[in-house]
């Protein structure tokens, strides 16, 4: 199993646990929770206020392959809101990469570590 965290605003995060959800190839997704402001700012999403808050959410795949599937969806999903999340290791909340509108392929790739 393969654990992720994804940060960004509320609404993001709402948005894409809603696409969590259709998601068969998903094992397991957190509900949203508020960050503590320590590890807010290591998120490295430069485009967010010091007053918004940000939640995250977990997400666990069976599959490096099913990670990028769903990367590929929450993508598309930025790219209508001109927006970004976050992207961690889930067991060590090392942040590993952002996507965003413009995150290619090969970085989607790397980040669900294919």
């Amino acid at each position: 199993m393969i654990a992720f965290d994804m940060t960004g605003r509320s609404q993001e995060v709402e948005q894409i646990l809603a696409l969590a959800r259709e998601r068969p190839d998903l094992a397991q997704a957190s509900e949203p929770a508020a960050l503590d402001a320590s590890r807010a700012l290591n998120v490295g999403l430069p485009d967010v206020g010091p007053t918004e808050i940000l939640t995250f959410l977990t997400l666990l795949f069976s599959t490096g392959k099913a990670a990028l599937e769903f990367f590929k969806l929450v993508r598309d999903q930025l790219n209508q809101r001109g927006t970004r999340v976050a992207v961690a290791d889930a067991p060590t909340g090392k942040l590993i990469g952002q996507i965003e509108a413009t995150t290619t392929d090969h970085s989607l790739k790397a980040l669900a570590g294919q």
